[in-house]
């Protein structure tokens, strides 16, 4: 079947055509019907056909033109569906034969495009075997190479664009294919088994794409768990010599699954070599690697050329004069506490770094000049000016460090634990910290300190204080938001905190600004919940409500059983259900709207009803957060909309029941679907019958870049 496609889409000197009747008097002016989108076949031509009992079945010939064949069919099918069907196939035909005929370098350009979406060759090598040819001679699809001793591919690799080289033939394929182009390879080491490859095996081949290191570009090395610091130096031995070089290498990563001691003694040869030959590399990523290995590659020169760093791991602090500098850093991710006091500043790196290489455009030098001593020139009090990094993410880090920074660029801001000050510190004033530039604030806190920070442009707060108590909770919200001037007056604002329903009616009345409201609770709300969304003129520009139950309404207890809760999944899958209240009419009749409310109630009815336990006794079937939550979203709903203040998108997620339920959905363009579905675990549902997502312009909403899917807590 595979051959017959082929052929039949390569044949282009001889469009494929269909006709509707088998008779020859017909067939003369097939050409002229079958320009037209929709086949016309009169009540006689039917007639006829189902008369004779035959149908038209187009197939491919040897030459790869469309032919007719009478075959016998039931007299009940129509020959009308056949010539429809057969007019699309030749129609697809024609599009790709279409494609195929385009220039090679414009080809080339859309098949780029597909290799950045991450999808697999696989699917284009079967299309036809023209297609098949010109994906072989795309040398840039063929850049991404990943060598591993496992012989099971992971689940996560089979769909993407990384091709997987486990033999040494499928590796020199892939190298050959993809000429000069630049490499991204990804190692893996891991523990060998009987079922893996020898070790030698993995050595050889690794050293083989060291020959071709001069066109690394992206240079990956994963260690997997419970891989011996043994393994992993053999697998390394001597692959770092003097012979490689990375004249095209711009980004490096290395990430262990679990901290190993002794990473440094192996890739330190990796570490000179990157020293001697690279001018390219300006992003790094270091997971798991000891502190040690951080501070070591800090005293490299290639470090102050980096624009983007990223530390992931348990590791202790880290001061930030680790980026003395690096004047160029654009990009700074760490998971840990980041210092800022000079009494816990390093000391500062060698002018020339570990191996004394000095730059081709400096002359020598007088060590006891004191402007040109050996060490980098730092300030004085040990600042470190890091004026052109837009996005910072750190772990931990005290307002009064903070107020030491110098990131007055930053629009990117991510502090996992906001760290109170030491008691013998007078605390931070507020707003006294100026960040101009800010756009986008994720911050986990436990005081409301973090008002020190004034941002007068902040379009995007992520709160998070769901360690407190529900008291210590409404004092934190209401001192951040105090409702006096330099208050933070974010456009998308998401609360995760347990504060009390009456809580909600205050804070609304003063971010009547929110477009985009998201709300991370830990139980059913009361009515008082409800009632504040409901009140007249509140909340006038919100446009998407977001409502997360990140815990099961009900805990374990005696006498209980599992099957009493039905509603909770014991699989990972999250069901998306999308239950609209109204057409996507600008003005939906209220017609429609009540008939979906009266549907909705239905399905909560008698929810503590009781049943045979099986045991001669009766028992209650509690009813799901999602039934009792339910109808009294849609309540609100209802009212908004009555109040001219309709729901753009209205969702829930119970994470306890694996469910996602989507009550509200209308004029909603694909840019805001990929902001609410960000940080959503699920897969994507498809879309409602008849639903045109196409209508970008009716929605209406202000598209800001938040990087929610970049910056999670």
């Amino acid at each position: 079947m595979a051959h017959n496609t082929e052929s039949s889409i390569i044949a282009h000197e001889q469009p494929m055509r269909a006709k509707l009747t088998p008779t020859r008097d017909d067939t003369r002016g097939s050409k002229r019907k079958m320009r037209s989108t929709k086949p016309k076949v009169d009540g006689a031509q039917n007639a006829e056909a189902a008369k004779s009992g035959s149908e038209l079945q187009v197939h491919s010939t040897s030459t790869g033109v469309s032919g007719i064949q009478k075959t016998s069919q039931p007299e009940t099918q129509k020959p009308v569906h056949i010539a429809k069907t057969a007019q699309s196939t030749a129609q697809g035909a024609t599009r790709m034969l279409h494609l195929l005929s385009l220039p090679v370098e414009i080809l080339a350009m859309i098949l780029e495009e597909y290799h950045m979406m991450d999808l697999p060759l696989s699917i284009l090598m079967l299309v036809c075997r023209a297609m098949n040819k010109h994906v072989k001679n795309t040398p840039r699809l063929w850049r991404r190479i990943l060598l591993s001793c496992d012989t099971t591919t992971p689940s996560d690799l089979q769909t993407g664009s990384t091709i997987v080289c486990t033999t040494q033939s499928r590796f020199e394929t892939c190298v050959k294919r993809a000429r000069t182009s630049p490499l991204e390879a990804t190692f893996v080491v891991e523990s060998v088994e009987e079922s893996s490859p020898t070790l030698e095996f993995m050595v050889d081949t690794f050293q083989i794409l060291m020959s071709h290191s001069q066109h690394i570009s992206l240079l990956r090395i994963i260690i997997n768990p419970d891989t011996p610091l043994q393994v992993i130096k053999e697998s390394f031995h001597g692959l770092f010599d003097d012979s490689t070089s990375f004249p095209a290498l711009e980004s490096l990563m290395i990430a262990s699954a679990f901290p190993v001691p002794g990473l440094l003694d192996v890739f330190h040869p990796l570490l000179d070599q990157l020293e001697r030959t690279t001018v390219k590399l300006r992003s790094v990523y270091f997971e798991n690697v000891t502190r040690k290995f951080i501070l070591t590659a800090r005293e490299y020169k290639f470090w102050r050329k980096l624009r983007r760093v990223t530390i992931k791991g348990e590791y202790s602090p880290i001061h930030v004069t680790a980026f003395e500098g690096c004047d160029d850093l654009e990009f700074l991710s760490i998971s840990s506490e980041l210092l800022v006091h000079s009494s816990s500043a390093l000391a500062p790196p060698l002018r020339h770094g570990p191996l004394g290489i000095r730059d081709s455009n400096e002359t020598d030098f007088d060590p006891t000049d004191e402007c040109k001593s050996e060490y980098l020139p730092v300030h004085p009090k040990r600042k470190v000016p890091l004026t052109k990094v837009q996005w910072l993410r750190v772990g931990a880090i005290a307002m009064s460090g903070l107020q030491e920074l110098q990131i007055s660029n930053v629009k990117f801001l991510v502090i996992r634990s906001a760290l109170p000050d030491s008691a013998h510190q007078a605390p931070v004033p507020a707003h006294s910290i100026p960040l101009p530039n800010l756009e986008v604030f994720h911050v986990g806190a436990s005081h409301s300190d973090i008002i020190a920070i004034s941002a007068p442009h902040m379009h995007t707060l992520h709160l998070e204080i769901s360690d407190l108590k529900r008291a210590e909770a409404d004092r934190v919200v209401s001192r951040i938001f105090h409702g006096k001037e330099g208050m933070w007056v974010p456009k998308t604002l998401s609360i995760d905190g347990y504060i009390h329903d009456k809580q909600y009616a205050p804070l609304y009345r003063k971010l009547p600004q929110i477009e985009t409201l998201t709300i991370i609770l830990g139980e059913k709300p009361h009515n008082t919940f409800y009632k504040a969304l409901e009140k007249r003129g509140m909340l006038p520009n919100l446009r998407h409500l977001t409502i997360d139950f990140d815990t099961p309404l009900f805990t374990t207890r005696p006498g209980w059983y599992v099957d009493d809760f039905p509603w909770m999944s014991n699989g990972p899958q999250t069901r998306i259900i999308r239950y609209p209240l109204a057409s996507d009419t600008t003005s939906p009749e209220p017609a429609q709207a009540t008939d979906t409310m009266s549907n909705w109630m239905t399905i909560g009815t008698n929810p503590l009803e009781s049943e045979e336990d099986g045991r001669g006794g009766r028992r209650r079937k509690f009813p799901s957060m999602s039934e009792q939550v339910g109808p009294l979203l849609h309540t609100t709903a209802l009212v908004r909309a009555n109040q001219g203040l309709p729901f753009a998108s209205l969702r829930c997620l119970y994470r306890g029941e694996y469910l996602e339920v989507i009550y509200v959905e209308k004029n909603i363009c694909k840019n805001c679907r990929k902001i609410m579905d960000a940080n959503n675990p699920s897969k994507p549902s498809k879309a409602l019958p008849g639903r045109d997502y196409s209508q970008d312009q009716r929605c209406g909403c202000e598209h800001r870049k938040t990087g929610l899917g970049q910056w999670e807590m």
